[in-house]
């Protein structure tokens, strides 16, 4: 009995611990099925942008701890810089000290941490509401640390940003730098073209693998990346030098919290395109930097999807992390392209990186952190973009637009000059432009750079207040609110070029705030426009023959021609004679009255004269010889900031990446001269036929205006400062040993002979001493349109 008992107790136990497996088991299935679900979830918030991976952080946990940073410590958004000591870098080199350092192979690792790094704060960037981020986007250049870099912000491999705004379809950030190393050159400047090297290879594009920790992988710096070759490189990461990390401002509840992650895009690759014309290396080390298509540097952070919406609430802020290589000396170290780029591959990522070279995390690295992203506002209705940026010449809401980086009052190359008439100069030449066919003018404002250049220069300014003075006190606007908005917009543009000196000086200047605002002016509104020119406020594009309008001219070039550049060839115009006055200037010893007592007194122009009327004597007669092309400007058709955009396709085993291409031409344009084309920047994988290096002037793109007088022509009429006339005495008369520099006109009908314009041998028929050749166009038709234009606009002040 008491054995039956025992084994009933036994059976029952037995069952109970089945039924508690059983229950364990289910238990167990069911977590495991939840965990599966889980990850499939975590997963599902990998997203796709065009192919652009980008990793979200938006879990309870991750959301609470960035919340809290910031409502205690870190609101506002403030505008930070973090760099990193040059000489953690040393560990890169063979010989640090050597004027070329030679990369050690592989790269060694480099172990940044955070408390290395120096923050440098922007207060004038702090974004403490809507209204304030929006009032910051509007004129974001005049809030940027532009003139910092370089004093205060010192890393070579941090980008010099000079503009920052939202694409005009919204997809990504457009961010514009110039290359901090062209500032300073020559054998003077030779440790700091060295310090600076750094610049150069953020041109320089590099592949990236993930290191995914897919435990963790979407919290705040959990992804990894590692230097690749191009065949092992993710999707989005062939060709790429930034890391860009975005954030997620709520005002109301003064959070900002970090909200995914993507690459940087080229408009083009700027390795091959040094390699087509035929460069041996990236990088000039001697006085000339001749290699203008790396003076602006252009690149593209695309936005996460489920960001989009906040990209134009101001509600976006963007991080941006340089992945920090050597740069590559091509000659040396060779090029980095796949196979179809089409040029040598002769950079090996295996052997110069290694297979485990992992990029240092985000809060080691030196970067730029809280940087508002802006939108632009539309052309068309002064809103916010809010449309697609790929137009029809029908679509665009302009045909032609000019761009201009001016001041009310400037120096001259070399500083020796000053000249104080910006103001009227702009008036007359937006009038001009726009009576001429010309359908909106872009004025990038550069007045508030004056009281910085004067203060360096320890001189008292008397137009903007004395050496000490914080604050500009005029700009342009009382002369661009004369026209309709429709007409003109001014930009704001503050920024100091670094380097003023002339060309010929042992340290050749870079005028790195122009050369930044034209770059601009293209990027931010050449998708409004057919064709577009830079130039400068004593520039005149003139229409001739029976042409009334550049419109005219442009639909016949678009209908018959096709062409994408028309090119103008320049000389400085001389002024009348008849059209000065004298004037006396007791700061200059030509001008002064005691001088003007036995010597012939200083010249300047006529008040009641317009300076088109007063430079409208060419003293090279048209039409121009060709020998004057160096100094050209033109009207080209812009292309597309977003020329790049990679996808995956497998040929042979071997990644390649397909450009998509829009009906644009001009990616890069230099004062003078379009340095990079789409014809250029094609790589042999997007041609048909044969592919070769050397790209020559296409005849079928572009051509010059040859035919000055019945097409089109370009007056300078750069101003010549009074002190320049007083050699008139001496210099205007037959067989003078120098140039004449007012305009003594000769007759139509002398032959101008350009071997013998600098002998001052031309004369009229009474034998009489000339110089130059007036427009007749110009004299009959266009002064009195100008003039009846200019009767119906208010006066500056």
């Amino acid at each position: 009995m008491i054995m039956h008992r025992a084994a009933d107790h036994r059976r029952q136990a037995l069952r109970i611990n089945i039924r508690l497996c059983r229950l364990v088991l289910l238990a167990a299935a069911s977590l495991l099925i939840t965990s599966f679900l889980c990850l499939i979830v975590m997963y599902g918030q990998l997203e796709v942008l065009d192919d652009q991976p980008f990793f979200i952080s938006d879990t309870p946990s991750s959301r609470q701890q960035i919340k809290a940073d910031g409502s205690k410590k870190d609101w506002p958004p403030t505008l930070n810089v973090y760099t990193e000591p040059i000489a953690s870098h040393d560990i890169w080199y063979e010989d640090p000290s050597a004027q070329a350092p030679k990369p050690k192979q592989p790269l060694p690792h480099r172990s940044p941490r955070s408390y290395d790094l120096t923050k440098l704060s922007f207060p004038q960037i702090s974004l403490t509401s809507q209204e304030t981020t929006s009032n910051i986007c509007k004129s974001i250049p005049t809030f940027l640390p532009i003139d910092d870099f370089g004093t205060t912000i010192k890393d070579p491999y941090l980008p010099w940003i000079h503009d920052i705004f939202l694409s005009h379809d919204k997809s990504q950030v457009h961010i514009l730098a110039q290359n901090r190393r062209r500032c300073h050159t020559g054998k003077n400047h030779q440790e700091e073209m060295k310090y600076w090297e750094g610049q150069l290879a953020l041109f320089q594009p590099v592949a990236l693998k993930r290191l995914v920790n897919t435990t963790n992988f979407n919290a705040d710096d959990t992804v990894k990346y590692r230097l690749s070759t191009h065949e092992e490189a993710d999707t989005d990461a062939s060709e790429t030098r930034f890391r860009c990390r975005f954030k997620v401002v709520d005002y109301a509840l003064q959070t900002y919290t970090y909200a995914g992650e993507t690459l940087s895009t080229y408009p083009f690759n700027y390795e091959f395109v040094n390699w087509r014309k035929r460069k041996k290396s990236m990088l000039e080390d001697g006085k000339e930097q001749s290699y203008f298509w790396l003076s602006p540097l252009i690149f593209h952070c695309p936005i996460p999807k489920p960001l989009l919406k906040y990209a134009t609430k101001s509600q976006l802020l963007l991080d941006i992390v340089p992945i920090r290589t050597p740069s590559r000396r091509n000659d040396r170290d060779g090029y980095f392209f796949h196979e179809g780029h089409g040029g040598p591959m002769t950079f090996n990522a295996s052997k110069a990186f290694g297979d485990d070279y992992v990029v240092p995390d985000t809060n080691d690295s030196g970067r730029w952190e809280n940087l508002p992203v802006c939108a632009l506002k539309s052309a068309s209705d002064g809103k916010e973009q809010a449309v697609a940026s790929i137009k029809s010449d029908e679509e665009k809401p302009h045909q032609l637009v000019a761009c201009t980086w001016t001041s009310a009052l400037h120096q001259r190359r070399g500083n020796e000059r000053r000249i104080s008439d910006g103001k009227s100069r702009l008036r007359e030449w937006i009038t001009f432009h726009l009576e001429a066919g010309f359908d909106h003018m872009y004025i990038f404002d550069n007045t508030g750079a004056n009281p910085e250049i004067f203060r360096l220069k320890n001189e008292a300014d008397p137009d903007f207040g004395n050496a000490t003075a914080d604050k500009v006190k005029d700009d342009l606007s009382s002369v661009t609110n004369l026209f309709p908005a429709s007409k003109v917009t001014r930009i704001d543009w503050p920024a100091t070029i670094c380097n003023n000196n002339r060309p010929a000086h042992d340290d050749p200047g870079e005028r790195s705030s122009q050369y930044a605002a034209e770059a601009a002016c293209r990027m931010r509104y050449g998708s409004d426009t057919t064709w577009m020119s830079s130039m400068d406020p004593d520039e005149y594009f003139i229409p001739m023959g029976n042409y009334t309008s550049w419109k005219q001219i442009l639909d016949k070039v678009d209908r018959d021609e096709g062409r994408k550049i028309l090119k103008f060839r320049s000389t400085r115009a001389r002024p009348l004679l008849s059209a000065l006055e004298p004037t006396y200037d007791e700061g200059v010893k030509e001008c002064t009255k005691e001088m003007g007592k036995t010597h012939n007194q200083c010249l300047t122009k006529k008040a009641e004269n317009t300076y088109l009327e007063t430079y409208n004597c060419e003293y090279i007669k048209s039409p121009k010889p060709e020998r004057f092309a160096r100094a050209m400007k033109q009207m080209y058709r812009p292309g597309k900031s977003n020329l790049m955009s990679h996808t995956r396709e497998y040929h042979i085993s071997r990644p390649l990446f397909l450009m998509t291409r829009f009906p644009d031409f001009v990616l890069s344009h230099f004062v003078h001269y379009s340095t990079v084309t789409t014809d250029l920047a094609t790589e042999k994988q997007h041609t048909q036929g044969n592919f070769i290096q050397d790209v020559t002037t296409n005849a079928k793109r572009e051509r010059f205006v040859d035919d000055e007088l019945n097409e089109g022509v370009l007056i300078h009429a750069k101003t010549t400062v009074p002190a320049e006339t007083f050699s008139r005495e001496t210099m205007c008369k037959l067989n003078a040993p120098s140039n004449c520099l007012v305009g003594i006109p000769c007759p139509d009908h002398v032959p101008f002979n350009d071997a013998l314009h600098t002998k001052n041998v031309f004369h009229d028929e009474n034998g009489e001493f000339c110089n130059c050749w007036m427009n007749r166009k110009v004299e009959n038709y266009w002064l009195p349109k100008l003039k009846a234009a200019l009767s119906k606009i208010g006066s500056v002040d």
